[in-house]
């Protein structure tokens, strides 16, 4: 009877192995972490970034912020200039400058941008249009982490390359370490919503 009751314990634990993984069982990062992973992507030397973070704040506070472009100057680090180009229905066209420290020239994107929007989550994907980069393109995903709407799971993900000389590895590494400050200037800026 032992044996039985062993084998089946074992056969529950082994085939739990294989079982779909819910929402609820979704790796997030620890309160006050910034996630972000490096990823390669086919036919170019640069990497996507993918950073994460969680936030204790409602969803639609955080997506104020996210898809109002016209003020990022004014909400976001290292950005020197701004604006809302033209709005048609759910799609944005904005215009940026990020500011780049001396010797270095800024560089200024207008991307399109399509706004989703539902009451747990909200999404804003863009492309480039023209500008001083080559490539221009990512996301902001915001999802509520609870019913109530209190928590949100941010994801930004990013791939950009500029139209400079500047080495690969300078690039990735000011990248890398300017993120994790973009994610906490967001969550403080629309902490104030």
């Amino acid at each position: 009877m032992k044996k039985l009751a062993g084998l089946a314990s074992a056969l529950s634990a082994s085939l739990s192995l294989f079982a779909p993984r819910t929402m609820g069982a979704e790796e997030l990062p620890k309160p006050g972490q910034v996630e972000v992973r490096r990823h390669k992507v086919e036919g170019t030397d640069t990497p996507k970034f993918v950073v994460r973070t969680v936030m204790a704040l409602a969803p639609k506070q955080v997506w104020a912020v996210i898809s109002d472009c016209a003020h990022y100057k004014d909400r976001l680090p290292h950005v020197a200039a701004s604006e809302l180009v033209k709005k048609d229905g759910s799609t944005h066209t904005c215009k940026v400058t990020i500011k780049l420290p001396f010797p270095l020239s800024n560089l200024t994107a207008t991307t399109e941008a399509h706004h989703e929007e539902s009451k747990h989550s909200m999404k804003r994907t863009w492309t480039l249009v023209s500008g001083d980069y080559t490539r221009n393109e990512g996301s902001w995903e915001i999802r509520a982490l609870d019913d109530d709407g209190t928590k949100s799971l941010v994801t930004y993900s990013v791939l950009v390359e500029p139209k400079s000389s500047l080495p690969n590895f300078i690039r990735e590494t000011a990248q890398a370490k300017a993120l994790p400050e973009l994610m906490e200037r967001i969550e403080a800026e629309a902490a104030k919503l």
